[in-house]
């Protein structure tokens, strides 16, 4: 298995919380400015896949309280 594959895996195991954590964390170094070329781009790579979980799980539980509510896609 490649490491991005491991990579992606192991983001959608991730909670929202620890997601949105690393994705926060990613942002900082990124805006440092201190990380050279290629580990810029691997870590704006992983700030995508992070981002996207977090719209998924937010998606999801979006659904699960409409449901709840009554408004499932009205």
């Amino acid at each position: 298995m490649s490491k991005a594959n491991q990579t992606a895996q192991n983001i959608d195991s991730l909670s929202f919380e620890e997601a949105l954590k690393q994705l926060t964390e990613l942002v900082g170094k990124l805006e440092s400015g201190q990380l050279p070329l290629e580990e810029s781009v691997a870590a704006f790579e992983s700030g995508v896949q992070l981002s996207r979980r977090c719209e998924a799980l937010l998606d999801h539980a979006e659904q699960r309280l409409q449901i709840l509510n009554g408004q499932d896609g009205e």
